[in-house]
């Protein structure tokens, strides 16, 4: 196998957890992973009522049994998806990865003419909305719309459940990544006001310009002011398979999240699991599930456990020595997504990444303060955008980010577990890693503080991370611990008491 499928395998890993996921990565020490909690999924079969669970060891807790449908279907085999196949150099061309991106493809798409009053419905009572301004973009930042699809070749209707886009500027490095809504009910130009997750479909369906991707962009461009220059579509199979190639994930869940098991037992049941928190090892199964369940959370809370496992496939295939596993995994992996990114553009997105630290790392996505329910008049329950609310969030994801970021110190913190909840560090860690800190866990001295506490290392609290850090773990000042000591490896030290709140969504 050549150098570029090896690589271009390489980095379709790295769309998968880089791009659709927040490097969380490079801000963790390695020992994130080093508690991983193995367990069985599926619970027993029990036709009579179940007792009151209790909590196993791994955390997996089986709930209820019902005859009822399930939120999602398992399959047990990967269906191929089309994939967009892209053309190497010639044999004779050798090509060098180089930190220079190539020049960037015209902005696009332009906007088509709209005729509105081809698509009204008389039973819908919202408006058609005006269309948004067109944000400018620079021309130095390279724009990436990426929708996972659970989409088949047998299926005229499929949604993308997942729609990130990405603004990414590689001679900073720096990356934003703002999450939009699947039940974002917008108008697909010249077509109908529907979610936003059905645009892919209706655009191949209909045969729109350019296809799914060319009539979602135009929506982008309608509702939010926002185009794309490269797509990225991925298989809802492609993720269970990779998460297994990997040899599973460990996820931090921070919140309890009950729901069914898609796949029934052999009495026909379908049963309820829950997950408690704590870093839990998952498969790729589980991992779906964890992902996609929702008729116990809010969309917005599955936006944040997708991100979740991205962020842990990311860190897991950091791990691995890619570059070595990636031919045995080729064969298996050519059909799990579709992308219109040239083979170079790929190289160098994995170059970004590889130069990538939290601290450019920014999160954003369109939440409850952004939109309101709405009931169409076929019974739907979606959100109705709020533009002037969405704007600010769009601004801050399109620009560029300030360069005297690069130039600040890393704030080193330690952490500790000082309750006997198992990997309860492990939750804080990822929930301060979010913010900028590069936390490292390592052994509390007692397992009974009742409070959760702040060492201070550092000679003044300006500009330390103290203040902030006291607003993430709602530490009062009376609980932060003044012990100076310059020669500390870390700036601050968290105890994690029994009074932390492990959901704090």
């Amino acid at each position: 196998m050549g150098k570029l499928q090896i690589a271009f395998i390489a980095v379709i890993i790295l769309l998968l957890a880089f791009i659709l996921g927040a490097m969380a990565y490079l801000a963790f020490d390695d020992g994130l992973a080093a508690q991983p909690t193995y367990a069985v999924i599926l619970p027993t079969a029990a036709s009579s009522p179940t007792p009151t669970p209790t909590r196993p060891a791994n955390g997996i807790t089986p709930v209820s049994a019902k005859n009822a449908p399930p939120t999602w279907t398992a399959t047990p085999l990967p269906t191929p998806f089309p994939t967009a196949t892209p053309t190497p150099p010639p044999p004779t061309a050798t090509w060098t990865p180089s930190l220079t991106p190539t020049a960037l493809p015209p902005r696009c798409p332009t906007v088509v003419p709209i005729d509105l009053w081809s698509i009204l419905h008389p039973l819908d009572t919202v408006q058609i909305p005006t269309a948004v301004p067109r944000h400018d973009t620079s021309p130095d930042a390279l724009t990436v719309v990426v929708l996972g699809s659970d989409q088949r070749p047998d299926w005229h209707h499929w949604n993308t459940d997942v729609i990130q886009y990405f603004v990414i500027y590689p001679d900073a490095p720096s990356v934003s990544m703002l999450s939009i809504p699947r039940d974002l009910y917008v108008f697909l130009p010249n077509l109908r006001m529907s979610r936003i997750n059905t645009a892919d479909m209706y655009g191949a369906l209909y045969n729109y310009d350019g296809g799914g991707a060319g009539l979602l962009n135009q929506t982008l461009l309608y509702n939010l002011g926002i185009t794309a220059d490269y797509y990225v579509k991925v298989n809802f199979d492609g993720l269970i398979q990779l998460v297994d190639f990997l040899g599973g994930i460990d996820v931090p869940v921070h919140c309890r999240l009950q729901d069914y098991w898609p796949i029934p037992d052999e009495n026909g049941e379908f049963h309820q699991i829950a997950l408690e928190p704590g870093l839990h090892h998952m498969n790729g199964e589980l991992a779906l599930w964890y992902s996609r369940s929702r008729k116990t959370t809010s969309v917005f809370s599955r936006e944040r456990r997708q991100q979740q496992v991205l962020e842990a496939m990311w860190r897991k295939g950091k791990e691995a020595n890619l570059l070595e596993a990636v031919p045995t995994l080729y064969p298996e992996l050519s059909y799990l997504f579709e992308t219109n990114l040239p083979v170079d553009k790929i190289f160098s997105l994995a170059l970004t990444a590889a130069q990538l630290d939290m601290a450019n790392v920014r999160l954003y996505n369109i939440g409850a303060a952004e939109v309101e329910w709405y009931v169409t008049y076929q019974g739907g329950q979606v959100l109705l955008p709020h533009y002037d609310a969405i704007q600010p969030i769009i601004d801050n994801v399109m620009v560029r980010p300030a360069s005297n970021r690069a130039t600040q110190d890393p704030i080193y913190l330690e952490v500790w577990n000082g309750t006997g909840n198992p990997n309860w560090d492990a939750l804080a860690a990822d929930r301060a890693a979010h913010y900028g800190y590069i936390p490292i866990r390592q052994p509390a001295d007692r397992y009974d503080y009742a409070q959760t506490h702040i060492v201070f290392f550092g000679e003044t609290p300006k500009g330390s991370g103290l203040p902030l850090l006291q607003s993430i773990f709602n530490v009062p000042d009376e609980r932060v611990i003044i012990a100076e000591d310059p020669n500390s490896p870390y700036r601050m030290r968290l105890i994690i008491g029994q009074d932390y709140v492990t959901c704090p969504y």
